[in-house]
C-alpha cells in the first residue's frame, strides 16, 4: 500500500502542469459565474457561446464547460474584445531554478436580452523552464506575448562553449599520450 502510494505521489508530480487549454477553461469557468451573477439566471440553464467566426471564438468555445441539461436554456452571446497571453521572467533567486509568470487576460461583451455587459479577467499561475518549454509548442490560436526568452544562451555562446570543452579533452588526451 505505502509503495503504491509513492508511485502515484511521483506521478503526480510529473504531471503537474496545465496547458494554456486548461488556463483558459478556467478563465472561462469565472466567465459562466460572472455572466450567471450579471443576469441573475440559474448556472445550470445558462447557454453561452462565443458569436466569433474565427479560430480563436472556435477555441474559446471548445474551452466551454458543457452542458449535461439542455432543457430551459437561456442563451447569453459573448463576443471577444481582447484576449493577450503573456509568459514573463520572474526575479531568479538563481539562473538554475528560474520561474516565469504566465498570465492569461481576457476581455468580452456578453449580451443577454437587450442588455450588454462587459467583463475582464485574468488569471496566472507559475511555470519552471522545463514546462515552458513544452507549452510553446502547444497550438494556440494567439500570440504568446512576454520575454520568456531572455534567459535562454545565445547559440554562438553554445557554440564556443562546446568547442573550448572539445579542445580541454583533445589537449588532455594528447598531453596523456
Amino acid at each position: 500500500m505505502k509503495n503504491i502510494l509513492i508511485i502515484c505521489l511521483f506521478c503526480g508530480l510529473g504531471f503537474g502542469q496545465s496547458s494554456h487549454r486548461d488556463l483558459t477553461t478556467e478563465l472561462l469557468k469565472d466567465l459562466h459565474k460572472a455572466i450567471a451573477d450579471s443576469t441573475s439566471l440559474l448556472r445550470d440553464s445558462l447557454n453561452v457561446s462565443f458569436v466569433d467566426e474565427s479560430t480563436l471564438g472556435q477555441f474559446l468555445n471548445s474551452c466551454l464547460p458543457k452542458k449535461q441539461n439542455q432543457s430551459e436554456i437561456d442563451q447569453v452571446d459573448i463576443r471577444t474584445n481582447n484576449i493577450s497571453l503573456s509568459i514573463n521572467h520572474t526575479s531568479p533567486k538563481s539562473i538554475r531554478n528560474s520561474r516565469y509568470l504566465r498570465q492569461l487576460e481576457l476581455s468580452v461583451l456578453f449580451t443577454h436580452g437587450q442588455t450588454e455587459y462587459v467583463w475582464k479577467g485574468k488569471i496566472s499561475d507559475q511555470l519552471s523552464k522545463a514546462q515552458l518549454k513544452s507549452l510553446l509548442d502547444e497550438e494556440i490560436p494567439f500570440e504568446v506575448e512576454g520575454d520568456y526568452s531572455r534567459g535562454e544562451p545565445a547559440g554562438i555562446l553554445i557554440v564556443l562553449t562546446t568547442i573550448g570543452v572539445f579542445s580541454l579533452g583533445a589537449a588532455l588526451f594528447f598531453i596523456r599520450t
